[in-house]
Formats: C-alpha cells, structure tokens, sequence
C-alpha cells in the first residue's frame, strides 16, 4: 500500500511539473482568425451552377467552428433535370501562420477524391489551388453587390487517362 502510495505521489509531482514547465503559454489556443474575406463568406447561400453541361441548385452553409479558427462549407448540389442525382462535399478552410489560407476538401466521390490547397487573399478575394491523384482545382471567392461569387477551373483525369477540362462560375445569393 505505502509503495503504490508513494508510486501515486512521484506520478502527480512529475506531472505538476511537467505542467508548469512546458504547459505556460503554449496551451493557449490562438485569439480567433479576424479575416475579412471569410467573415463574408458566412452564411447560407444560393445558387444555379453548370457542371459539364448539367445543371444544379446549389446550396452552400459556411460557418465558422473550433474556437473560430476554420470556416466549414457545407456544399450540397441537386441536378434540375434529374434530382435523383446529387453531390455534396465539405471545405474546411484556415489561415496558416502568414495570414493565407490553406484548404482541404472532402465529398461523395470519397478519399482518393480529398484535396488539398494552399492560396491567398485580394482585397475581397480568396484565390485556391488545390490538387489530389485525381485532378486539380484553381478557385476564386470574391464578392460583388451582396452576392458570393465562385469562378473556378479544374482538370480530372479520366479513367482512359486523359485530362478532362472543366470551368465556370457560379454566383450565390444570401438566403
């Protein structure tokens, strides 16, 4: 008993201070991002976009979580045509330590489908390149008149191997 006691005691004293050594600032989490261009892009939005020729309602739900460090977007697409047919997908997106922000991007098609993206802001845009296995993705977020709006151009590559090229833009509307 006095031999798991003191077993017990030595535990809790190398813990305090192992605490107090290593744990004094560095377990503070950071203040939360302050970046105007994702502060906008906050909210639930509405739009009409064409993807190879089909065309979707698009509904995206972007919000801020973890102590405000990342935006999440909820992305969920519904063909006109076919509405049996649909995708959804979630961005995560943050800010690396020198203020740009870094993306990743998960959605139906599943892992090999994850990207992963680094960019910048401009005023009141976000600019993204991101790639995976599959493809790659150059992305821009700006604002214009209240409305989110999404340009982008992206490559896939084809089960034959070759390079599909897709491009387009979407404009958003606050719900």
């Amino acid at each position: 008993m006095n031999k798991q006691f003191l077993t017990i005691a030595v535990f809790i004293v190398f813990a305090v201070i192992c605490i107090k050594t290593y744990a004094q600032d560095d377990m503070t989490p950071p203040k939360p991002v302050d970046n105007k261009v994702l502060d906008a892009m906050v909210g639930d939005w509405v739009g009409e976009s064409d993807m190879m020729g089909m065309k979707f309602n698009d509904e995206i739900k972007n919000y801020w979580s973890m102590n405000h460090q990342y935006i999440i977007m909820d992305v969920n697409q519904v063909m006109k045509d076919n509405p049996q047919m649909k995708f959804s997908g979630m961005g995560i997106l943050g800010i690396d330590k020198d203020g740009n922000p870094v993306m990743w991007w998960f959605d139906d098609w599943g892992a090999p489908a994850m990207m992963t993206g680094t960019g910048n802001f401009d005023g009141m845009k976000c600019h993204m390149m991101s790639t995976n296995a599959m493809g790659k993705d150059d992305r821009v977020i700006s604002f214009k008149n209240g409305d989110m709006v999404m340009t982008w151009n992206s490559s896939m590559i084809g089960k034959d191997g070759k390079e599909m090229k897709m491009n387009g833009e979407t404009v958003y509307k606050k719900k």
